[in-house]
């Protein structure tokens, strides 16, 4: 997973948990020990979403949404 996210560090992507909640930003980078996630910013504040809670992972680009995970 962490490879996945560094592939694709400063794009926009769309994120959604396990909860069906859609987070949409561009990745920053990763969280290591012992917090493993991804940190992304959204436009107007860093989140950060641990790796356990996420069940998609889309890469957002042009017109189409591209799935990495």
């Amino acid at each position: 997973m962490e490879n996945l996210i560094m592939q694709h560090q400063g794009q926009y992507v769309e994120v959604i948990d396990h909860n069906g909640g859609v987070y949409r930003g561009i990745i920053e980078g990763i969280g290591t020990n012992p917090h493993r996630g991804m940190f992304f910013h959204d436009g107007f504040r860093r989140r950060f979403i641990p790796f356990f809670l996420i069940s998609s992972l889309f890469l957002l680009g042009g017109r189409r949404r591209r799935r990495i995970f």
